[in-house]
């Protein structure tokens, strides 16, 4: 039988594997899909998103899939396959929103996610970083816009992103949400996307 301080000793050694696990900074900021296309709509029924990115390698196909449990607590995940030559991989990401109480201004709304990324089966080995997102919504009749600050992180180094998009309403239960995400470093870029959103 294997002693309990044994157990315990592996256990903290997994989780600091987990939470120190590298990354490389420049991969991650193009590879992550941030934020997930929430939805902020006042059904609280499951939401099935697909659409595309523009990166480097190509347009690269995304799912992701929501539900929100209460009325300010969303959650989600992201799968989409990535294949630069000959090297096919995963990227994945699971996130937390939060929507607040408090608002910047009367027609906004806010969100703020945390989020886990993992990029896996490549040539460079599996990667794993995190984010923190704040999103600010505004109506403007029909039409919403959605500015996003994003962080990527891990212990090693730091990434801001940000996420421009407007959500379009099409018919009940289904939007679409053209936009972009800005990187900042080592130069500016911009990758578009395009996402459409329905009820399930």
């Amino acid at each position: 039988m294997i002693p309990r301080a044994s157990i315990n000793y592996l256990i903290l050694i997994l989780s600091c594997h987990f939470l120190i696990a590298g990354s490389e900074a420049s991969l991650a900021a193009e590879s992550s899909i941030i934020p997930l296309p929430f939805q902020l709509s006042p059904s609280s029924k499951p939401m099935l998103h697909l659409g595309g990115v523009q990166d480097s390698s190509g347009i690269r196909p995304i799912s992701g899939i929501q539900i929100q449990p209460t009325a300010n607590l969303l959650l989600g995940g992201v799968l989409s396959p990535r294949k630069i030559d000959n090297d096919l991989s995963i990227y994945y990401h699971v996130l937390i929103g939060y929507i607040p109480k408090w608002k910047f201004f009367k027609i906004s709304s806010n969100l703020i996610q945390i989020g886990m990324h993992r990029y896996r089966f490549s040539n460079s080995g599996d990667l794993r970083w995190f984010s923190f997102s704040m999103m600010e919504s505004v109506k403007l009749g029909s039409l919403k816009m959605n500015l996003c600050w994003n962080r990527l992180f891990t212990q090693q180094w730091e990434r801001n992103t940000v996420f421009l998009s407007a959500d379009i309403k099409l018919f009940k239960g289904f939007y679409l949400r053209p936009g972009a995400i800005a990187k900042f470093t080592p130069s500016l870029d911009f990758s578009p996307f395009l996402f459409g959103s329905i009820s399930l």
